[in-house]
C-alpha cells in the first residue's frame, strides 16, 4: 500500500520536530553510533588508542592456552575475537547508560541490541574454548598410547577411544594380537577378484 502524499507531508512535518542530539557532544556521540560497530564483522575492530590492551590481551590467552597447531590457532582465534569483543560490548553498555542524549525507550532498545550481540558472542567463547579443551586433551592422550598404535593414528582420530580399545586387548592379553594387527600389510587381492566379471550372452 503506498503512502498517501497527505502521509508524506505530515511526517515531513514531525520530522522538524523529532529530537535528537541538540549539543556538539551528543552530535559527535550520534555520528558514531551510525558507524558499523564492527561486531559482526569478519576481522576485529581495534582501535589505535586500544591496540597495546588488545595485545596484553593476547599475550595472556596466548600463555594459558598456548595453541599447538594450526587447527588449535584457528580455534584459539575465535576464542581471542569473542574475548575482545565482549569487552568492547560492555564499554558499549557503559557509554549508552550514560549517554544522557538517548531517552529511556532508545536506552532500551540500544541495550536490548547489545545484548542479543552478547549472548551469540559468548556462546562462540565457550565453544571455542570447549573445542580447544577437547583437542589439548586429545593430544595428552594421544601422547600416552603404544608407539606403534601412536604411528598408525591419524592426526583428527580420537586418541581417547583408541586408548579404551587398546586398553581392552590389554586387559585381555591380545595387546600384541592388536600391534600385528596394526602392523599387517594390507591384504593383496587375488589376481583373479581383480578381473572384472564377463557378462554371459544368451
Amino acid at each position: 500500500m503506498s503512502t498517501s502524499p497527505e502521509r508524506l507531508t505530515a511526517n515531513a512535518a514531525n520530522a522538524q520536530h523529532s529530537t535528537g542530539p541538540r549539543t556538539p557532544e551528543g552530535r559527535a556521540r550520534s555520528s558514531q553510533n551510525a558507524r558499523t560497530h564492527g561486531l559482526t564483522a569478519r576481522d576485529l575492530v581495534i582501535a589505535p588508542n586500544e591496540r597495546e590492551e588488545f595485545e596484553e590481551l593476547l599475550r595472556d590467552y596466548r600463555a594459558s592456552v598456548q595453541p599447538q597447531d594450526a587447527i588449535q590457532q584457528s580455534v584459539f582465534e575465535l576464542l581471542v575475537g569473542a574475548a575482545w569483543n565482549l569487552r568492547r560490548i560492555r564499554r558499549m553498555e557503559v557509554r549508552a547508560c550514560s549517554d544522557l542524549t538517548l531517552s529511556a525507550g532508545q536506552l532500551e532498545k540500544e541495550l536490548d541490541r547489545l545484548v542479543r550481540y552478547k549472548t551469540c558472542i559468548e556462546r562462540t567463547f565457550h565453544r571455542s574454548l570447549k573445542e580447544l579443551k577437547a583437542l589439548q586433551t586429545n593430544a595428552v592422550i594421544e601422547a600416552t598410547l603404544p608407539l606403534s598404535v601412536r604411528q598408525k593414528t591419524l592426526p583428527l582420530a580420537n586418541a581417547a577411544e583408541i586408548s579404551k580399545r587398546t586398553q581392552h586387548f590389554e586387559k585381555r592379553g591380545e595387546l600384541q594380537l592388536l600391534k600385528a594387527l596394526i602392523e599387517a600389510p594390507p591384504p593383496n587381492r587375488a589376481p583373479e577378484a581383480l578381473q572384472s566379471p564377463s557378462l554371459s550372452t544368451t
